[in-house]
């Protein structure tokens, strides 16, 4: 896959233009690169996993203990999995490992979005945020089982901790340098922000984000673009530190089976412009 790289000059426009001065662009854009890269590569990872699994469990029972082995197997050493399951035509869960969730198969989970989608398509499927069954707000990534002779057996399901696979990729590569990330959907939640407070609220419709129109002007801009650069107010070091300060930053797109997440990182190592509170402001 052909790697997209943001130029620099345009980056640099676009924060002059708005009155900005990132004082750390190079530092930024490049935690920005590896993070997209990063994601990328596990998103990717986790595609070609399903494929060989959807093709291994094509030629065996899908209901049976080498089904069960193939999903143990999917599952190994992926500590953002919560569960991978053999999901059958008619929606149902029919084989769920690990054994801790084995008590979900026979669950009816074709009510579910992404599952009525799939379904539909017999495409593969890389859900947005949901609750699952299990109880966990996760993400599901579904790929389609076929028999030799093409009839459609169902799709092989992993569902994973949004915020673990995000959380685990990022944070390595922001610490010690003067840079934050955070993931959007394109619908404003939050997939993964450093403040744990913010994961799972929605920018555009939390009562927290409302009084902030530049963080929400800027987080619908993130929304339609796949990539580009600009600013925002909001608190200082998320819930913990609530003087207001202007941000800036960059975003870029990682994305598979037609779903986008933005990440977005911005520079918090320098001199705080501080502005005024939006709450005290509208007194």
């Amino acid at each position: 896959m052909k790697r997209r790289i943001i130029p620099m000059a345009i980056v640099m426009t676009v924060l002059i233009a708005s009155n900005a001065f990132c004082m750390n662009i190079d530092v930024m854009m490049s935690a920005l690169e590896k993070a997209r890269g990063s994601i990328t590569t596990v998103l990717f990872s986790i595609n070609k996993d399903l494929s060989v699994a959807a093709r291994r469990l094509s030629k065996v029972d899908v209901k049976g203990e080498d089904a069960r082995r193939i999903l143990s197997g999917l599952c190994k050493g992926r500590d953002y999995v919560v569960d991978c399951a053999v999901i059958d035509p008619a929606g149902k869960m029919v084989v769920v490992e690990p054994e801790e969730y084995k008590k979900y198969e026979g669950t009816d989970v074709s009510k579910q979005a992404h599952i009525i989608k799939f379904l539909a398509d017999k495409r593969p499927v890389f859900s947005e945020v949901f609750l699952s069954v299990e109880g966990i707000e996760v993400v599901d990534f579904i790929y389609p089982v076929f028999s030799d002779k093409g009839e459609f057996l169902g799709g092989v399901s992993m569902l994973v901790r949004q915020q673990a696979l995000t959380g685990d990729i990022i944070a390595p590569l922001v610490k010690g340098i003067p840079c934050k990330a955070w993931v959007m959907q394109k619908d404003g939640l939050i997939v993964y922000d450093p403040d744990p407070n913010q994961i799972g609220r929605n920018i555009f419709t939390d009562k927290l984000f409302q009084p902030f129109e530049d963080l929400v002007s800027f987080s619908e801009t993130v929304s339609r673009a796949r990539d580009g650069a600009g600013s925002y107010d909001f608190y200082a070091k998320g819930l913990e530190d609530k003087t207001i300060v202007k941000k800036y930053a960059a975003w870029d797109t990682v994305s598979l089976y037609g779903t986008q997440w933005r990440v977005i990182v911005m520079e918090v190592d320098r001199p705080a412009i501080v502005v005024n509170d939006p709450d005290k402001s509208k007194k």
